[in-house]
């Protein structure tokens, strides 16, 4: 398969599974973790790691081209359980010894040859008895997927809804990969017309599998979570399945899987900024009450207003007015502990009607300690809606990318996104401006483990005809300049993006070409 050969660990002609082989108690099934730690990137090690394993014991590595199941009574036929995994690949079983605490480490080179990369293995070990049964405990099974350097592979499941607009979060409390994603409501529509499911979906991270999760109390599209600082992620407003925009919140704790309402907003609110706070609360600002009938009635229904959520009590309560009406504002915790709200359409309102929008430079930082807004340091590019992808970058910068440009009024509808990017540093409170080579907005933005910032998709086009892509650009914060990577499979844009604790990055959904996808891309960097 990847000419791996290891003859001191290989199996000879499947003698020995048989030679262990008496009657003893059989073991549970998945009694220990076997966890991903390389991505299987081309031309790298793919790593597998055998974790609180039976200590000091032999522990047979068994890979597959498919998932099983393979009944252990062919060997044993006293075993009635079922491996989760094919044996095809017998030659290529392996044996580790694991430590005093069961822990061991695979490693398999593979070959940098684009011709495998999209190869899926399926992969399980088991402990190996002497003097009892032949096959003692079993981990859980898991799925790599080979990929080249930067290089989108489409995973070999996609979600059973097309999502996009959605938000997604990572469990951290399913298994001990911290890694699973639960992708949230979404569906199909626009910034201007958005449409909400109530269902969500589970990314199984081991196992690169859909299925589906616990439903939301709300139907929700372009909602907005923030993981709480006891584990517990509250999302926020956003758009139901009629596109009515809601002012009501849930609780999703991971250790229970479940979705619990809690107290709402003042105001129904959408396409607003939202932010943890130093102290745990967490802080919403600007956005719209309304999104119907139409891109003017969207800009009337902008807000002025921020309010903060205090996980204690589960109530919002008013703060301070940021500095004027703002569709689509940014809300950032900086390295200092203030919170920063930046651009987003900056709207003027008289009797009632809206006679200004444009996209706004203005930034102002929140201070804690008297709650009220100062002004800061303007950007250099008026953006709106970069939210949905701005990072903090390890210094404590942040990165702003992309975005829509109102130039008007008048000019709202045909809004087009920009390729400017700026830095900010809370230190000297300054901006460096550092352009992308894409044009783009409702793209995605991920700060890798190395601290480079990877912008997948977004959208071109106009406000009301978006027009998706598939372009990559990489950001190097130590020299503040951006390079291009290959293309993604597809266009996509409103997806969500998660980096996996193995190192791959993973695309969820979003609008495609033509229609809002079910696919789920992964890449490697």
């Amino acid at each position: 398969m990847f000419n791996h050969h290891l003859p001191s660990r290989n199996l000879q002609a499947a003698g020995l599974l048989v030679a262990f082989l008496t009657v003893a108690p059989l073991a549970a099934q998945f009694d220990y973790d076997l966890e991903k730690r390389t991505s299987a990137r081309l031309g790298q090690d793919l790593v597998l790691d055998v974790v609180n394993g039976p200590a000091t014991s032999f522990v047979l590595v068994i890979p597959s081209a498919t998932s099983g199941p393979t009944p252990l009574a062919l060997i044993d036929p006293v075993d009635t359980r079922s491996l989760a995994v094919g044996v095809d690949f017998i030659d290529l079983m392996s044996i580790l010894v694991t430590d005093g605490n069961g822990d061991a480490s695979y490693s398999l080179p593979l070959p940098n040859n684009p011709s495998i990369s999209g190869y899926e293995l399926h992969w399980q070990t088991a402990s190996l008895l002497f003097g009892a049964t032949l096959i003692g405990e079993l981990s859980n099974d898991v799925v790599t997927l080979t990929g080249a350097t930067n290089t989108g592979v489409v995973a070999p499941n996609g979600l059973q809804f097309a999502r996009a607009l959605s938000a997604s979060l990572v469990n951290v409390n399913n298994n001990n990969s911290a890694s699973d994603v639960l992708i949230t409501g979404g569906g199909a529509g626009t910034l201007t017309a958005a449409s909400g499911l109530a269902s969500t979906e589970r990314w199984d991270f081991r196992r690169m599998a859909v299925t589906a999760g616990p439903n939301m109390t709300a139907a929700r599209a372009l909602h907005s979570t923030v993981r709480l600082n006891d584990g517990r992620v509250l999302l926020i407003g956003g758009a139901d399945q009629f596109g009515t925009v809601l002012s009501n919140c849930e609780i999703y704790d991971p250790a229970t899987d479940s979705f619990t309402a809690t107290g709402s907003m003042g105001t129904p609110r959408i396409l607003h900024g939202a932010s943890i706070l130093a102290d745990g609360r967490v802080m919403v600002a600007g956005g719209t009450s309304t999104l119907a009938p139409n891109v003017t009635a969207a800009i009337t229904g902008t807000l002025r207003s921020a309010e903060i959520f205090n996980p204690a009590s589960g109530s919002w309560s008013s703060t301070q007015n940021i500095g004027g009406r703002r569709l689509g504002p940014a809300l950032t915790l900086l390295s200092n502990g203030q919170v920063m709200v930046s651009g987003g359409v900056a709207v003027t309102i008289f009797f009632g009607f809206p006679i200004a929008a444009i996209s706004t430079t203005a930034v102002q930082r929140w201070n804690p300690a008297n709650s009220s807004w100062s002004s800061a340091a303007s950007m250099s590019q008026g953006r709106a809606g970069h939210q949905y992808n701005q990072v903090t970058l390890n210094d404590g910068r942040v990165l702003m990318t992309g975005g829509l440009n109102v130039p008007n009024l008048l000019g709202a509808t045909s809004a087009a996104p920009i390729s400017g990017a700026e830095v900010y540093n809370p230190a000297t409170n300054s901006w460096q401006t550092v352009n992308m080579p894409t044009v783009r907005a409702l793209h995605s933005a991920t700060v890798l483990a190395d601290g480079r910032v990877v912008a997948c998709g977004g959208a071109q086009g106009t406000l009301l005809v978006p027009i998706s892509v598939a372009n990559v650009d990489v950001f190097n914060p130590s020299t503040n300049t951006w390079s291009s990577a290959p293309a993604l499979t597809g266009a996509r844009a409103s997806h969500t993006a998660n980096l996996m604790s193995d190192g791959t990055l993973v695309l969820f959904g979003g609008q495609g070409a033509t229609t809002s996808l079910t696919t789920i891309e992964t890449l490697r960097f």
